[in-house]
């Protein structure tokens, strides 16, 4: 546990200095450095009750029309970091700058509240953005990109449409939780597995899991809920994916987005992996979406087609932008 921290923080460090609550102001415009146009900020908008069931959310100033709302599921191991996350993602305004508004959303930690608090707090937001969208000049589609645990969240959200194990009663109920586009950004989706490949994460899955004794206490049962690709079942809506891997990232293995890929192929889903030559588990945070990019090799399947690889296109903003573009119409 205590490495796992120490590379958290490690990462931290390499991005500069940190952005602070101070920085992102409640509620009225911000101009960025990165971004082409304005937007306005709206800070700690409660999705729910609770202390951490908060969300940040960014909307471009003067859209013509509601807008799409992308929700960023920030990553540290199910214990640490939080939506602020975002902001020290090199990059992300261009999403604003392409027609999405954008949510960061802050879930409990695993410290406070184990597996599947985070996922019914996720879903939760989900339907808040829905049902404020008026006010907020959102139209009521909803895309998901997630980073490393963030990602496992975030699939297993976009995989279990109408699960009601996993619905939950948090904040508003009425509207769906369901979603209509996933990034997929180096998570996990076989957590025993993971435990089993990276040490340092171990003690992360057992205490998101609630299986103190180490993962050989961790129910069969468990191990299964928590997995995004047990809910690929015939007649569930299964949104698209898109997923992205460094094949260098020793923190969660290649394997694991490439187990999940052919899970959703396999489920006749529409899914594109990108697997991005000499990256590591924080490439994403660090700038491997901005120019100049990395080699890649990218897998396409839709339906339930053969699969197609290529090289291109690069997995820049512009192509993350696309995707969810094609999605949340």
């Amino acid at each position: 546990m205590r490495n796992l921290i120490a590379t958290l923080a490690a990462a931290s460090a390499c991005l500069g200095v940190l952005v602070t609550a101070g920085d992102a102001n409640a509620a009225g415009q911000a101009a960025s450095s990165s971004a082409a146009s304005t937007y306005s900020t709206y800070t700690d908008l409660p999705y729910a009750s609770g202390a951490s069931q908060v969300l940040d959310l960014y909307v471009p100033d003067g859209a013509r029309k509601p807008l799409p709302v992308i929700v960023y599921v920030h990553g540290g191991a199910w214990l640490a970091s939080d939506k602020s996350e975002l902001l020290r993602t090199l990059g992300w305004e261009a999403l604003l700058d392409q027609g999405f508004a954008v949510a960061s959303v802050n879930y409990t930690l695993s410290t406070t509240a184990q597996f599947p608090t985070q996922i019914q707090e996720v879903k939760s937001a989900v339907r808040y953005l829905r049902a404020v969208g008026p006010q907020y000049q959102l139209n009521g589609k909803v895309g998901l990109l997630g980073a490393s645990a963030g990602s496992q969240i975030a699939s297993l959200v976009g995989t279990s449409c109408g699960v009601r194990s996993l619905e939950g009663t948090i904040g508003t109920t009425g509207p769906s939780s369901c979603v209509d586009a996933v990034m997929d950004i180096a998570g996990p989706t076989d957590l025993g597995a993971l435990a089993a490949a990276s040490p340092a994460l171990a003690g992360a899955v057992t205490a998101y899991l609630g299986c103190p004794a180490g993962i050989e206490s961790c129910s069969p049962n468990v191990l299964r809920q928590a997995d995004p690709t047990t809910y690929l079942t015939p007649g569930r809506r299964l949104p698209p994916f898109l997923i992205a891997h460094g094949d260098a990232d020793t923190l969660v293995p290649l394997a694991q987005s490439q187990r999940f890929f052919t899970s959703l192929k396999q489920a006749c889903g529409s899914v594109s992996l990108f697997t991005l030559s000499g990256q590591d588990h924080f490439f994403a945070t660090l700038g491997a979406l901005l120019e100049p990019f990395p080699a890649r090799t990218v897998q396409t399947s839709k339906g339930c087609g053969p699969t197609k690889t290529a090289t291109e296109p690069p997995l820049g903003y512009a192509t993350i932008g696309a995707f969810f573009h094609s999605s949340l119409r």
